[in-house]
């Protein structure tokens, strides 16, 4: 699969120049590595995970010692599969053994993995068996809603207006915030991610008035 690059010009979304802010997106290309089903995937996929290629497996429902086993024969098979490591990353995670996570949620992120490129950004946002960290959040979840994960469509412009990322020189404009917001509306169908949604679209409303 060729990765397709987007340009979405939202109509009215001008700069101060003049010009139109253009938001580029991409697909992120997954069959760069193995998309064949594997006992890991079967017992440590995530449902929100865009890569993933078995049903989803809630923590509560994972068996976390079967599920560490077979992604440690997974990715001993497959040491470059960005999806398997993050699975066993999430296994040991939900295991309580974070500290034995992290390489391998690391090994995920090496790649760019829209899962693990939002999920290790709210670690560093935490500071949850990882040194704290907000400006690399806002790098992470930056190249996460590039890919267009999602939770990091949603949870950028949350952030930003919050003003979590204030000490990092971060800036986003009016016309960026509506681009990711409005993309995240058309990914998902969740009657809970479009109320979030539209309120955040309201919020840069009232503060960026045109």
């Amino acid at each position: 699969m060729r990765v397709t690059t987007h340009l979405l010009l939202w109509s009215g979304l001008l700069l101060s120049s003049g010009s139109v802010l253009a938001v580029e997106f991409e697909d992120y290309d997954y069959s760069r590595f193995s998309q064949e089903v594997t006992e890991c995937d079967r017992l440590a996929s995530h449902d929100r995970d865009p890569g993933h290629v078995a049903p989803g497996v809630s923590s509560s429902g994972m068996d976390k010692t079967a599920a560490i086993a077979a992604c440690h024969q997974a990715v001993a098979a497959d040491p470059e599969n960005p999806r398997l490591n993050y699975q066993l990353g999430r296994a040991y995670g939900y295991s309580g053994r974070g500290e034995e996570a992290m390489p391998y949620r690391l090994k995920a992120l090496e790649k760019d993995y829209p899962q693990s490129l939002f999920v290790i950004g709210y670690l560093y946002s935490l500071g949850r068996t990882i040194e704290p960290d907000i400006c690399k959040t806002w790098t992470l979840w930056q190249k996460g809603a590039k890919y267009r994960r999602l939770a990091a469509l949603v949870a950028l412009p949350r952030h930003y207006m919050r003003g979590d990322f204030e000490s990092c020189s971060a800036s986003l404009t009016p016309a960026d915030l509506r681009a990711y917001l409005h993309e995240a509306d058309s990914l998902s169908s969740d009657y809970y991610v479009g109320m979030l949604v539209e309120d955040l679209l309201a919020e840069v409303d009232r503060r960026y008035p045109d």
